[in-house]
């Protein structure tokens, strides 16, 4: 017993030192388990009467989470323009390859290679010596058959006289009638020979006008205004006409220099948001900073598969005349495919994906997991692994992570279709830290010895106003 601030031990009669001793510390330690068997009381008991959706026990003992450094910002209404990216060649809309359309030894050029040309003007000029002889045969052998054609009509017009006078003198007893039969014979054989040269005069004339087109043809002419890009022949060299199975001798190659497009190659991914007459922005390698106005003219309806890359060939007109573009350079291409002038948005960054089963356990989440399509790869599966998009809106200090649904988005800001208000400020970056980031975790604005120290640079710096 204690006594005055003494303990005091009883013994009994044999010696035995008494069971039962009292201290401080005794009391103190019956105190504190007696308070842990409450508390464990307690719990067992809400957990037998919580509503499932109502509120969650957690039997692990939280550890505290850090303060994060993060960069801050308020939804803001934007334009938004959403793009379709696709690499491009430069081409021309209007070339032509010269070639010659007989055989002939060339006896002039009359251009050379960067030579602004009107259509007629004379590009090359073959030996017409051959062509103008077929021509003037020709010419001589109409002209013979014209005599010969006079000829045959003064013989009908005599053979149809004298048909006619035996048939008068038979009427009258005067002519036999082999007479008579002899002159209409005769008609008919004039009348043949006159049928005859006509027609070899129609083949005549039809043999004059090829051979005036062969003479004309010695002759090239532009066929369309341009500049001369490139030019193969020199003066000397023979140059033979194209055939089916033999291809013609190129001499040179005419463009429209002022009117050109880009072919490009859109993933199939994208063609569907394609659509003719949408405007686009063409980026050269030689100049990243001026894009080139330009515009969707065809897109086509098959489909070129390389490397199991599936793309369709995409033409975008240019916008007026540019001097800077030349036939092949290589270009990209981005197609104004979607736009939202007043969308509520933020940057892209703030929008992260998680895990249905790495968010609160509460009806918020499932209701708005059960509320969104499920995608091919995610049908069959467990709904906690669903992927969720969220953002953290700063409350009290504090990362409260929020669902929300997105629309279009462009190379920096998204937009926010649903689950998050106006005034709201949410957490944008750094990457880093919203890749680490709790529902629950303290937070603070960060600083310019944060950033220095993680490394990263740009973004929100604090809240808009």
């Amino acid at each position: 017993m204690v006594r005055g601030g003494q303990e005091y031990v009883f013994r009994d009669g044999c010696g035995h030192g008494l069971c039962w001793v009292e201290s401080k510390v005794m009391r103190r330690l019956l105190v504190v388990f007696g308070l842990l068997v409450v508390i464990g009381v307690s719990v067992g008991i809400a957990n037998m009467r919580r509503d499932k959706d109502g509120f969650d026990v957690d039997w692990r003992i939280p550890k505290p989470l850090p303060v994060k450094a993060v960069q801050m910002e308020q939804p803001r209404r934007c334009l938004i323009i959403q793009t379709v990216t696709a690499p491009g060649t430069i081409e021309l809309v209007e070339e032509a390859k010269i070639a010659s359309q007989i055989i002939g030894q060339v006896e002039t050029v009359a251009v050379r290679k960067g030579d602004r040309v009107k259509k007629g003007d004379l590009l090359v000029k073959l030996d017409d010596e051959d062509a103008r002889a077929r021509l003037e045969s020709t010419e001589a052998r109409i002209k013979r058959l014209g005599a010969a054609i006079a000829l045959a009509r003064a013989d009908l017009e005599k053979a149809m006289r004298d048909s006619e006078g035996f048939q008068q003198l038979s009427d009258r007893g005067f002519s036999t009638p082999t007479e008579v039969l002899d002159g209409v014979t005769n008609v008919a054989k004039t009348t043949a020979a006159l049928q005859m040269g006509e027609h070899e005069l129609t083949e005549s004339l039809a043999l004059q006008r090829a051979s005036q087109q062969e003479l004309d043809r010695t002759e090239i002419l532009a066929p369309i205004p341009g500049t001369v890009i490139d030019l193969d022949v020199e003066v000397g060299e023979v140059v033979i006409a194209g055939t089916t199975n033999l291809p013609g001798t190129v001499l040179m190659t005419i463009a429209d220099m002022e009117r050109v497009r880009v072919r490009a190659d859109v993933d199939e991914t994208d063609v569907g948001l394609v659509r003719r007459g949408q405007k686009s922005r063409i980026f050269l390698q030689a100049d990243q900073d001026d894009p080139i106005p330009g515009t969707v003219d065809l897109i086509s309806p098959k489909g070129t598969k390389v490397n199991e890359v599936v793309s369709f060939e995409t033409l975008i007109t240019v916008d007026g005349v540019n001097e800077m573009l030349r036939p092949e350079m290589t270009a990209t291409v981005e197609i104004e495919v979607r736009r939202a002038d007043d969308a509520l948005s933020l940057p892209v960054q703030a929008v992260v994906h998680r895990r249905l089963k790495d968010l609160p356990d509460t009806r918020l989440f499932r209701d708005w997991v059960a509320s969104q399509p499920e995608t091919p790869s995610e049908k069959g599966k467990d709904e906690s692994v669903r992927y969720v998009k969220v953002v953290f809106v700063v409350k009290d200090g504090k990362a409260v992570v929020r669902p929300v649904k997105t629309g279009i988005s462009d190379a920096e800001r998204i937009e926010i279709e649903s689950g998050l208000d106006a005034d709201d400020t949410v957490i944008a970056g750094p990457f880093r830290a919203l890749d680490e980031l709790e529902d629950g975790q303290p937070v603070r604005l960060e600083n310019e010895r944060d950033r220095a120290k993680s490394g990263e640079s740009g973004g929100p710096t604090g809240a808009a106003s």
